[in-house]
Formats: structure tokens, C-alpha cells, sequence
């Protein structure tokens, strides 16, 4: 599998689209899973977003982000507004420098995604702890890193309604 950006030009994205996928990531957030297993899993909602943040971010902002948050809060049942504070810091942060982060490939892209992520879970780590909880541990920070991993086969999942197929 290829680490480049594709070199040809990609159909218009769809608004329907966008929130399909975020709906989609929501719903796979609520999937009940065994108890130890969810400990590794990426917060998907947290991936897709990235993605629209930096490939479409005239259509997705921060004030989506900010929903989304609401939104992951209250389907995972937790403390209100701790996704939606760290879903908006981490969009700003993206949003300020999507313009370098479309320019990369997609293992410099996985990187930055990486980065994003652990500043997302730092945050949720910090809000949780401000409020009296203990700290989760060290395990807490793996899923950025299985996001990361995930992220130039999410990129190439969501490219591929765009592109143009030629016979």
C-alpha cells in the first residue's frame, strides 16, 4: 500500500456524506463490547472527525467538532462536555494547521493524527481528574496510537466514493 496522496482529482464531497460517516462513527462507539477489549479501541468518532477536518474544513469546524462532542458525551455516557472540550481544542489545533497536514502523505499524515489523538486523550485525562477521578494509567494513551495506525486505511475507505472510475 502506497503512502501518497492521489494524484487524480476527486468528485465533490456531499454533505449527505459527512454526516453519514460521523453517524456511522457514532454508532460504532456504541457497539457493547466485552469489558477489557474496548481498552485499545481508537475513539472513532474522534478519527472521523480528524479526517473531515482536514480534508473538508470549510464543511466541518470547530463548532461541529463541539457537537460531535456533546453528541460522544452523552452516547458514552460521560461526564458532559470533557469530548466536546477535547474534540474542540484538538480541532483548532488541526484546523490551524490543515493547510501543512494536506500537504503530507499519508504515514506524516498518521503521525500528526497520532499527536492529535494523544492531545485528545490528554485533555479527557486532565477533565476527568479535575473532577476527583484517579488516573487511568499509562494504557489510557494506546488508542491513539492504534488510530494512528488505522489512519491511511480510513483515508483510503473514505476516498473511495470520490474518486473517478474510468473504464
Amino acid at each position: 500500500m502506497s503512502f501518497d496522496r492521489p494524484k487524480e482529482l476527486l468528485k465533490p464531497v456531499k454533505r449527505r456524506f459527512i454526516f453519514m460517516t460521523l453517524l456511522l462513527a457514532v454508532l460504532v462507539e456504541m457497539i457493547p463490547l466485552p469489558l477489557g477489549s474496548t481498552r485499545w479501541l481508537p475513539d472513532f468518532i474522534s478519527l472521523v472527525l480528524l479526517y473531515w477536518l482536514i480534508n473538508q474544513p470549510r464543511r466541518v469546524n470547530v463548532g461541529i467538532a463541539f457537537l460531535m462532542g456533546l453528541v460522544a458525551d452523552i452516547a458514552t455516557a460521560g461526564m458532559l462536555g470533557q469530548h466536546a472540550l477535547a474534540y474542540s481544542v484538538t480541532a483548532y489545533l488541526a484546523l490551524s494547521r490543515q493547510r501543512q497536514l494536506i500537504m503530507f502523505n499519508l504515514g506524516q499524515q498518521a503521525l500528526s493524527v497520532l499527536g492529535l489523538m494523544a492531545c485528545n486523550q490528554s485533555i479527557m485525562v486532565v477533565a476527568r481528574m479535575l473532577t476527583g477521578s484517579a488516573f487511568v494509567g499509562w494504557s489510557y494513551f494506546l488508542p491513539p496510537l492504534i488510530g494512528a495506525l488505522l489512519w491511511p486505511l480510513l483515508t483510503k475507505l473514505l476516498l473511495l466514493p470520490y474518486r473517478h472510475h474510468s473504464v
